[in-house]
């Protein structure tokens, strides 16, 4: 190996130990207890809880395939983006306050309060499902990136041993340190994040000439957020449709996402920190929007999905290419520990005391931490199947994400606004979208299934499809509503909220309260839709 390269990795395994010791020794005392392994004592304030939120989803596939994606169609690629911060401030005021009152432990148990024990354990199930799913393909965007940086051969071979140190580094802290270690490490890297965008946005912009050489050497269908309706990338009727609604759903129901909300001291810490997670969620264009239209200037004939690992490796000098890795792998890593200490919580909690009641709960943590770990191992495992794999990381992130969440999204959002929904129209609407949103991911993603879905649904953007799941669950879920009996009072009762429960910071000044920091997002959201 050059000396170069050596420095570089050097950097980056320092790196790795580092944040693997500082996690474990952060959470080695909130481990005795499953509401101190998993919800850190109730106890994060509003900034650590916004920095985690944003580390959590800020993950490398947006490094990766963001970049790669701006790459291709330019700052669209930022609206995913934009309607997820939307769709978390939306949650803060008409869903967190319900969760905070009734202190449930994991996102599941709404269900479990709103329409019955078996709402609950089929949700987590799916959770579990697209934990499984989504492994792999975290851990074969990180191994692209590293061994595209390193220029070594993207085989196999390669990609099992770059995943097996990834996931050696970041399931020992999650898995020992519990919500503590993830939130806590979680801060500590978006920093790292933060300064290794910028290090690349300044570099990119000083080797192209500057910001207004970049404004002018890109075609100006690539500096537009909302694309026309025939796009085949992101229309802006698809945007505004299917993929408002998925955002909307994942920031009601997320239960990666929302762990450390609920691990909030208290309502108005919680409402705080997701409208930060909101606004840092702008930072995209920096992230991967702005280098991406970099990389289509600079490095024209690259694969997409390498853009971000070229500009580092062409760009940066010897030590620093490193520490922008290092930069990309805590986003990675980010993700990574708040799904595996999200799925060692619902196995834990929600899964496995269905199935031993009267089992303690040291013994649930000890098998939520171990079905938790094997999924590390199969992510590493199955991490090179999406070598034969055509569609693009992005859309595939997107796709899964989307479809595995929508029945559960739609339960949450229906469950809370309309008081006649039932526990048999919960069941049949979570059953039938799983199995329909399985299936629609299988047949589009694998090489040669294509035919076993219907021609006109084919040529349609999967947010258009998405759109019309959703017609069809909901219709479901009324129509099965309709004819079972009501639900009863307790299963609506707590639902009801007073002026004072759903916005604590109303009683403030109006330049502390939430809805002057509200409006002051939303001019921000609207202002980039009015500038691009």
């Amino acid at each position: 190996m050059p000396p170069a390269q050596l420095i570089d990795l050097s950097v980056v395994v320092a790196y790795l130990l580092t944040i693997t010791a500082v996690g474990i020794w952060i959470g080695r005392k909130r481990k005795d207890s499953a509401e101190g392994y998993f919800l850190g004592g109730r106890s994060f304030g509003w900034v650590m809880i916004g920095f985690s939120l944003f580390a959590t989803n800020a993950s490398m596939q947006f490094f990766v395939a963001g970049t790669g994606k701006a790459y291709q169609i330019g700052i669209a690629a930022l609206t995913p983006e934009l309607l997820g911060g939307l769709g978390l401030t939306i949650s803060a005021l008409v869903f967190i306050p319900i969760y905070l009152r009734t202190s449930i432990t994991t996102l599941p148990q709404f269900l479990d309060k709103r329409f019955g024990p078996k709402a609950k354990i089929f949700y987590g199930g799916v959770f579990v499902l697209l934990a499984i799913t989504l492994s792999p393909l975290s851990m074969y965007t990180a191994s692209l990136a590293v061994l595209t940086l390193f220029n070594f051969e993207i085989t196999p071979g390669n990609i099992y041993i770059v995943c097996a140190l990834i996931a050696a580094t970041v399931g020992t802290y999650a898995l020992v340190g519990g919500l503590t270690a993830v939130v806590f490490t979680d801060m500590i890297q978006v920093i790292i994040m933060i300064g290794g965008a910028v290090l690349v946005l300044v570099v990119g912009l000083y080797n192209l000439g500057g910001l207004g050489e970049l404004l002018a050497a890109t075609p100006p269908h690539k500096l537009e957020l909302l694309r026309p309706h025939g796009d085949p990338d992101f229309p802006w009727t698809a945007m505004f449709t299917g993929l408002l609604l998925a955002s909307c759903l994942w920031a009601f129901a997320n239960i990666s996402m929302l762990q450390r909300v609920l691990a909030a001291r208290d309502l108005e810490h919680a409402q705080r920190g997701m409208l930060l997670g909101a606004g840092l969620k702008m930072l995209g264009l920096i992230f991967f929007i702005t280098p991406g239209l970099i990389a289509f200037q600079l490095f024209p004939e690259i694969p997409p999905d390498t853009a971000y690992s070229t500009l580092v490796r062409e760009l940066l000098p010897v030590g620093l290419s490193g520490l922008v890795l290092a930069s990309m792998l805590a986003a990675m890593m980010s993700s990574q520990d708040s799904s595996i200490n999200a799925m060692a919580s619902i196995v834990t909690l929600d899964i496995y005391p269905a199935v031993r009641p009267r089992a303690s709960e040291r013994e649930g943590l000890m098998v939520g931490k171990t079905l938790a770990a094997c999924n590390i191992v199969w992510g590493v495992a199955a991490a090179p199947i999406f070598l034969v794999v055509e569609q693009g990381i992005f859309d595939l992130m997107l796709k899964f994400g989307g479809f595995l969440m929508l029945p559960n999204g739609l339960c949450y959002l229906l469950g809370r606004f309309w008081r006649r929904g039932t526990y048999p129209a919960c069941l049949a609407t979570l059953i039938t979208g799983a199995v329909l949103g399985l299936y629609y991911n299988v047949v589009t993603t694998l090489p040669g299934l294509d035919h076993l879905l219907p021609a006109f649904l084919g040529g349609l953007h999967f947010y258009y499809i998405l759109t019309m799941f959703a017609g069809i669950l909901t219709a479901l879920f009324v129509l099965v509503s309709l004819a079972t009996a009501p639900p009863s009072r307790a299963q609506i009762d707590f639902l009801n909220l007073t002026e004072a429960e759903l916005r604590p910071s109303a009683q403030k000044p109006w330049y502390r309260s939430f809805g002057f920091y509200w409006s002051l997002y939303l001019a921000a959201f609207i202002g980039l839709y009015l500038v691009f």
